[in-house]
C-alpha cells in the first residue's frame, strides 16, 4: 500500500510539475523610480533616480513605467526658437510607449513643470496617468505631442500653483491651465512634422486648451496628416480644436474624433483657424454616454462653423447621450463655406476607414442582419496598443456620405481599414481547449493506467 500512494504521489507531482512548466510567464514590464533629489539607481522606492530624463533614458529601448516617488521636475535640455525665451524639455527618442504614473496610486505624486521649463515635447509614445500635474509657471504649461501618440490617462489632477482646477473653471475667462497640442507650437521645433498625424487619448483632467495639430505657427505649414482624438473618461477643456489654431497653416488631412465621455467646455472648434479653403471635414464617432455640456450641464454647441467644410456625424443609437448629441448638433450647427454639409448617421452603419488609435478595439461595419457591435462604458480602460507609424488612406470627398475603407486588414495602424477576420487561438490553447485542461486530463489517464497496472498485480 506504502508503494502504492508512494507512486501516485510522484505521478502527481510529475504532472504538476509539467502544468507549471507549461504556462509561459509574462515577461516583466521594465520599471523605474524616480524621485528629485534621489540619489538611487531607479530599482525600488526607498533607491529612485534623481533626474527625471535619466528615468526615460532608462526606458528608451524598452518602454515601460516610470514611477514618481513624491515629486519629480521635468529640466529643460532643447533651446527654443527666437519666437520665445528659454528652454524646453524634450524626451529622448523612444519608440515603445513609456508610462509616467505614481509609485503609490493611493497617494499621487506629482510632475511639476516649473517657469524655466514650462514645456515637455514627446519623442514617442507617451502616457500620463495617477498624478498631479502642476502648473507652477505664471501662464500655461504646454505638452507637445509632436505626432506621437499622447495619452491623457485616469486619474489626471490638475494643478495651478497649489489650487486645484475644476471642471467649472474652464469657464472662467481668467484660467490659466495645462495646453495639449497634437504637433507643435510656436518656438518649438517642428521639422519634418508636417506629415504627422495627430494622436491624443483623453482620460480625465482640466486642460486649457487641447489643439489638434499646432499653434501659432509663424512660418507656412501644409500638415497632410490626419487628427485622430479618443475621448474615453470625463474630463473639461476650455477650448478645443480639431486642425490648427492662429497659425499661418494649411490642413489637409481629415480628423476622427471618437467620443465616448462627457466633455465640458467653454468652446470647441470642429475646424478653428484653417486659413484656406481646403475641404477640411471632421468626422464625429459618437458611442456610449458620449456628451458635450457647458457650464450649466445643459447641451453645448459647437462654433467656427465656416472653418470647417463637413461634419460627418456618427452616432450609436443605443446611447440616448450619443443620440442626443449628434440630433443637437446636427440641428444647430451650421457651415457657411460653399457645399457645406453635416451629415448624420448610425454608428453602426459606417464602413470607413479605422477611426480609433487603439485599432484593437475598432468597431468594424455591421451589416444589418447583425447586432450593433457592444460598446463600453467611458470608464472602462481601453486598450493600450502601440501608436500608429503610418499615414491614414486618403477617402472619398466629403459631402458624399460615409469614406470608402482603402487599408489593409492587420496593419495596426490608425486610419487604415479592418475587416473580419477567423479568430484565432489564444497563447495557451489547442483546438479551442486551454493547454491546462488537456494536462489535466493527461493527468487523470496516467493515474488511472497506474491504478489499473497496480490493481493487475495484486491480483496476480
Amino acid at each position: 500500500m506504502k508503494k502504492t500512494v508512494s507512486l501516485l504521489i510522484s505521478v502527481f507531482l510529475l504532472v504538476t510539475s509539467c502544468t507549471v512548466f507549461a504556462v509561459p510567464a509574462a515577461a516583466d514590464e521594465a520599471v523605474v523610480y524616480v524621485k528629485d533629489g534621489g540619489t538611487g539607481d531607479g530599482s525600488s522606492v526607498s533607491s529612485p533616480l534623481g533626474s527625471f530624463d535619466a528615468a526615460l533614458k532608462a526606458l528608451a529601448s524598452t518602454g515601460g513605467t516610470v514611477k514618481v516617488v513624491d515629486a519629480v521636475t521635468p529640466v529643460g535640455n532643447t533651446e527654443a526658437k527666437a519666437e520665445i525665451t528659454g528652454f524646453y524639455y524634450a524626451e529622448p527618442a523612444h519608440g515603445q510607449r513609456i508610462t509616467v504614473t505614481s509609485a503609490d496610486p493611493a497617494n499621487k505624486a506629482q510632475i511639476i513643470f516649473s517657469t524655466e521649463c514650462q514645456w515637455y515635447a514627446l519623442s514617442g509614445p507617451t502616457a500620463f496617468e495617477n498624478l498631479k500635474m502642476v502648473n507652477d509657471t505664471e501662464s500655461f504649461a504646454r505638452i507637445l505631442a509632436r505626432g506621437n501618440h499622447l495619452m491623457m490617462g485616469e486619474g489626471l489632477e490638475m494643478y495651478f500653483g497649489e489650487t486645484l482646477q475644476t471642471t467649472y473653471d474652464v469657464f472662467d475667462s481668467t484660467m490659466k491651465g495645462f495646453t495639449v497640442i497634437g504637433i507643435t507650437n510656436v518656438g518649438a521645433e517642428y521639422e519634418g512634422m508636417a506629415e504627422a498625424d495627430t494622436k491624443i487619448t483623453i482620460k480625465s483632467g482640466v486642460y486649457f486648451l487641447v489643439q489638434a495639430y499646432s499653434r501659432k505657427l509663424t512660418d507656412s505649414l501644409v500638415h497632410t496628416g490626419n487628427c485622430y482624438m479618443e475621448f474615453l473618461g470625463s474630463f473639461a477643456v476650455r477650448q478645443m480644436g480639431f486642425a490648427s489654431q492662429g497659425s499661418a497653416c494649411t490642413v489637409q488631412g481629415e480628423a476622427y474624433i471618437y467620443w465616448a465621455s462627457k466633455v465640458h467646455s467653454w468652446r470647441i472648434f470642429p475646424g478653428y483657424d484653417v486659413t484656406t479653403t481646403e475641404p477640411f471635414t471632421a468626422n464625429l464617432f459618437l458611442d456610449a454616454n458620449a456628451d458635450f455640456l457647458n457650464e450649466g450641464d445643459m447641451p453645448q454647441t459647437f462654433v467656427g462653423p465656416a472653418k470647417v467644410k463637413t461634419v460627418n456625424i456618427w452616432y450609436n443609437p443605443a446611447s440616448s447621450t450619443a443620440k442626443e448629441l449628434a440630433e443637437w448638433t446636427e440641428t444647430g450647427y451650421r457651415i457657411t463655406q460653399a457645399d457645406g454639409a453635416v451629415n448624420l448617421d448610425t454608428l453602426d452603419r459606417y464602413a470607413g476607414p479605422a477611426y480609433r488609435i487603439s485599432t484593437e478595439s475598432v468597431v468594424e461595419p455591421v451589416t444589418p442582419e447583425t447586432q450593433p457591435p457592444e460598446t463600453k462604458a467611458p470608464e472602462t480602460k481601453a486598450p493600450e496598443t502601440k501608436a500608429p507609424d503610418t499615414k491614414a488612406p486618403e477617402t472619398e470627398a466629403p459631402g458624399t456620405g460615409a469614406p470608402v475603407s482603402t487599408g489593409t486588414p492587420g496593419t495596426g495602424a490608425a486610419g487604415t481599414g479592418t475587416t473580419g477576420t477567423a479568430p484565432t487561438e489564444a497563447p495557451g490553447e489547442q483546438n479551442g481547449v486551454p493547454v491546462y485542461v488537456w494536462i489535466i486530463i493527461g493527468a487523470v489517464v496516467v493515474c488511472g493506467v497506474v491504478i489499473g497496472v497496480i490493481l493487475a498485480k495484486k491480483k496476480k
